[in-house]
């Protein structure tokens, strides 16, 4: 039985070694993968989410979950450990405390981890006597510094608790309990879930200036298990460019219609569609994800719960992508860029203008992204500004004899200008 449990060992040490020196896994389901069919220990293990290349490699503890089973799922702790102790808050002194928490991993690594895991929660639990919260944003705030209004249990910025969602509030009409200001112990806790924004970094804790007031805190460390399934891409946004409505935020006649983009069920699973085929959208424009407000997408609409992730993704990221779309088109193209449109060629500009189907004088209209989701989310449209001031001409003329109507893009943008003038042979 001896020799059997140094071999045992050996094999457990080889193991964390193959592990660790030689494949560095992606998370601690690659980890749990590596131990099928034998014993699995808890420990810390160096990972990689995003390979070789992207950022840098660091530490988590790996461990498995009873109501979760079959996943190896990766520990983030903070300061105060993998088992923390309730924070203890108590009157008199400063009405706000904040309590703060500091991860190993910088904002980079903790995105890479989220990004290509299937789910993340954070257990956070508070509980009060006579100490009155969730009464104002913030109620805690994200790794990027984003200030949240929910707690555990209940959807991103609902300004609600577990209780809310489960109609069992201990007091008449109220979201929290945390919100009751009297002499019982009232508990507000469960999952914080919504991958994009944890860890929490901050906590503030209210109301504890006066005698008997009292707050306990505990907020356990990130825990992320699963791979980020990537769907089939279902749901559409619907992008084009329009010369922009003066005095009105609405878009005006129709420049250029832009490639579908259509979403699965990952952050980057967005594909292109120009009515041929579909393609990843990185494999067109490998740059697309590459910017600070695309990878920081902020709630800022309302989702009825039980949404598909698609929907959720087109209806979150569609403003944001089809003015990235817009620029990302027009980016090496002026308006005088040649294009073949119908196995024609002609400026971009031109094709603009017969799609538009209108005059528009000098000194012209800008150009603007225009989004709008697919019915099956539910419609949402608006335009944003592109970046620069990026405006277009256009001309009517009536051919003599035949009446034809003949729409021109007026590159020179002056006015009184004649055919000659535009097609440089005046």
């Amino acid at each position: 039985m001896a020799n059997l449990n140094i071999l045992h060992g050996v094999f457990f040490l080889v193991s964390v070694q193959y592990v660790a020196a030689n494949e560095v896994p992606r998370s601690c389901e690659d980890v749990l993968g590596h131990y099928a069919g034998t014993v699995f220990k808890e420990g810390v293990y160096t990972i990689d989410p995003d390979g070789a290349g992207g950022v840098d490699p660091f530490q988590v503890t790996c461990t498995t979950r009873d109501d979760i089973p079959g996943h190896g799922v990766t520990l983030v702790p903070h300061q105060f450990g993998v088992e923390p102790l309730p924070q203890h808050y108590q009157g008199p002194g400063e009405r706000s405390r904040y309590a703060s928490f500091d991860y190993k991993p910088t904002e980079e690594q903790l995105d890479s981890l989220t990004r290509i895991s299937g789910k993340c929660r954070q257990y956070v639990r508070l509980s009060t006597i006579h100490s009155e919260n969730f009464l104002k944003s913030p109620w805690w705030m994200s790794r990027q510094g984003w200030n949240m209004t929910n707690w555990g249990g209940a959807p991103t910025n609902s300004s609600k608790c577990a209780c809310a969602m489960q109609d069992r509030c201990d007091g008449e009409n109220m979201d929290c309990n945390s919100k009751l200001n009297d002499y019982l112990l009232r508990n507000d806790e469960g999952f914080l879930d919504d991958k994009r924004y944890l860890p929490v970094k901050q906590v503030p804790v209210g109301d504890l200036d006066d005698d008997g007031e009292e707050a306990f805190l505990m907020v356990k460390p990130m825990e992320c298990y699963g791979d980020m399934v990537s769907g089939p891409p279902t749901e559409k946004c619907l992008c084009s460019l329009h010369a922009e409505v003066k005095g009105s935020t609405k878009a005006g006649p129709l420049l250029y219609e832009l490639p579908y983009l259509i979403y699965g069920q990952g952050h980057n699973d967005v594909w292109i569609d120009d009515g041929n085929r579909k393609k990843k959208v990185t494999d067109v424009y490998p740059q697309f994800f590459n910017t600070r407000k695309r990878r920081q997408l902020l709630p800022s609409i309302s989702v009825a719960s039980g949404i598909s992730p698609e929907c959720f993704n087109a209806l979150q990221s569609c403003p944001v992508d089809c003015e990235r779309l817009a620029k990302l088109t027009l980016a090496t193209k002026p308006l005088t860029t040649k294009i073949t449109n119908g196995g024609i060629q002609k400026p971009l500009g031109q094709m603009m203008c017969e799609n538009a189907g209108v005059t528009i004088p000098p000194p012209g209209s800008r150009i603007v992204a225009f989004y709008k989701t697919a019915p099956a989310c539910g419609f949402s449209g608006s335009s944003t500004h592109l970046a620069g001031n990026t405006t277009i001409c256009c001309n009517v003329f009536t051919l003599p004899f035949t009446n034809q109507v003949y729409n021109y893009f007026n590159e020179k943008c002056v006015q009184n200008v004649d055919l000659g003038t535009i097609f440089g042979s005046g």
